[in-house]
């Protein structure tokens, strides 16, 4: 069969929280430059499409390619069950964190006799070398292009990005979204995340040129304005002078809606860096958002540089500015956590004063630091996520009685606490 003639279903499977599938809006725009064409493909997201609407979406599809995480991984094992009884000659491909972080091995003893191929890490040019070969490798990785103004902006109409809107609506949101500010993967070393087993190539990024034309496509496309904003993606938003030069751009080119982004606290601190910030904030940078993730006791196993004196003036710096600032914090990322050290956090956080808190429960992942393939990959990852799971426990506390803990945290902090944790009745 041509290529041009491949039909093609994109699959986002269900999650308890999700957002735009940017990647496989990404890996479609990609393919255009090669040839390939938008009605060659067809997208479902399990938060807004039925199981039933999906699997008759494959029927008689010739690839199908799943984009997750490791949370969504029982959901797709179910859906290909069901697509395999009605089409047994598609391709069937996984990407995504859920299989950035395993070995070849691994993914093939887990996966392997229901995925046919697996692309790590960033996808674009694996997914065009996979389409183009009739005969291609069960993994494929290829390592992050080295222009990045190379990829296209997301199809974000394919990936419907219209009933994101509308869902956030519902909940008296405003008009949101979400955009890749770097790409360039991360550096650093938290034991809790998995965002380095994406790429451990760094200090590249989107120009400031291409950046800003992607935020002129979200106002005229898509009615981005003075109400809306933009949640910038990255792992961590490094504060380059071409932050500075996107700023500027930003301003002169009237593009009004605000953004936000996850930082580093200890990146702040230096003079440059927070002139780049300042200039941001003169841009529409709205919030900020910083991992603490303990008290001050802890902080050296986090594998994130931050001092708690770093993080105090990271947080008044900050305030200074006039920016929201909302600040992440785990439970039970260590053995070594303790309840003296999760009440250690309450007066650290009313030390910080921020404006949004938010309370999870640490689960290791396949691609983090702390995930060891052998004790860890019978978690039923299908019944948890970053607000709750029932496998967390240090060398003292049970799971429950993080649970516990995470409940007296969201409750004595509730006027801080945002709406996804909020509104759980379980308040995880």
């Amino acid at each position: 069969m041509s290529v041009n003639n491949l039909q093609i279903v994109l699959v986002t499977p269900k999650s308890d929280h999700s957002w735009e599938s940017l990647g496989l809006g990404y890996i479609a725009a990609y393919s255009y430059l090669f040839g390939f064409q938008p009605n060659q493909y067809s997208f479902f997201h399990g938060q807004f499409d039925s199981d039933e609407t999906i699997v008759a979406g494959c029927e008689h599809a010739d690839i199908i390619a799943f984009s997750l995480t490791t949370f969504q991984v029982s959901s797709a094992l179910v859906l290909i069950h069901k697509i395999r009884k009605i089409n047994r000659i598609a391709r069937i491909v996984w990407g995504g964190y859920a299989v950035n972080g395993l070995t070849e091995k691994q993914l093939l003893d887990m996966y392997g006799s229901s995925v046919n191929y697996f692309i790590q890490g960033p996808g674009e040019e694996s997914w065009v070398a996979f389409l183009q070969n009739s005969n291609p490798p069960r993994i494929m990785r290829k390592q992050l292009m080295n222009y990045l103004d190379s990829v296209p902006f997301p199809d974000r109409d394919l990936i419907r990005v219209d009933r994101h809107f509308e869902k956030l609506a519902t909940i008296g949101e405003g008009r949101k979204t979400s955009m890749e500010m770097q790409r360039g993967g991360c550096p650093f070393n938290c034991v809790f995340c998995a965002a380095r087993s994406y790429s451990r190539k760094r200090g590249l990024s989107r120009s400031a040129q291409n950046i800003v034309s992607e935020m002129e496509m979200l106002r005229d496309r898509y009615g981005m304005d003075q109400n809306s904003m933009v949640l910038m993606c990255d792992a961590e938003v490094f504060l380059t002078q071409e932050m500075a030069i996107m700023a500027q751009l930003k301003i002169e080119r009237g593009i009004t809606f605000g953004y936000g982004m996850n930082v580093v606290a200890s990146t702040i601190l230096d003079t440059e860096s927070r002139n780049v910030l300042e200039k941001m904030v003169q841009s529409g940078c709205r919030e900020i958002w910083m991992g603490v993730e303990c008290g001050p006791s802890l902080l050296h196993l986090t594998g994130k540089p931050n001092t708690a004196n770093q993080l105090r003036e990271a947080f008044r710096i900050t305030n200074e500015m006039g920016l929201a600032r909302k600040a992440y914090f785990i439970l039970g990322f260590t053995p070594e956590e303790t309840e003296e050290t999760i009440k250690e956090r309450i007066a650290f956080i009313e030390e910080l004063d921020p404006d949004e808190v938010g309370f999870s429960l640490y689960i290791p992942v396949p691609g983090s630091l702390g995930y060891r393939h052998e004790e860890h990959r019978h978690i039923d990852y299908s019944v948890s996520c970053e607000y709750h799971n029932s496998f967390t426990h240090t060398d003292t506390l049970s799971n429950e009685d993080l649970k516990y803990w995470q409940k007296y945290l969201v409750e004595y902090f509730n006027d801080k606490i945002g709406y996804r944790q909020k509104h759980t009745d379980s308040k995880s």
